[in-house]
């Protein structure tokens, strides 16, 4: 009876280790498989303050580039 035992305890053993591999396998696998981010926005720096924000979120004089409308205003009267 006891090598039985020992046999059934052996193959737990051995099937633990199998499925322990098993799921850190899958564990890498699901970590490439994330997506990557995408193209960051394009951005641009703020003629007054040197700030820079996404290009779609400044406002653009010219050739000059605004995170506000009051940094655009003041950049007018320079």
């Amino acid at each position: 009876m006891g090598l039985i035992k020992l046999m059934v305890l052996i193959a737990a053993v051995i099937g633990l280790v199998i499925l322990w591999r098993r799921f850190k396998a899958w564990q890498i696998t699901s970590q490439r498989q994330q997506p990557t981010p995408t193209n960051p926005p394009l951005m641009v720096r703020c003629a007054q303050c040197q700030l820079h924000l996404p290009r779609d979120q400044a406002l653009r004089v010219n050739d000059q580039w605004y995170c506000c409308d009051a940094h655009r205003d003041a950049g007018r009267h320079d």
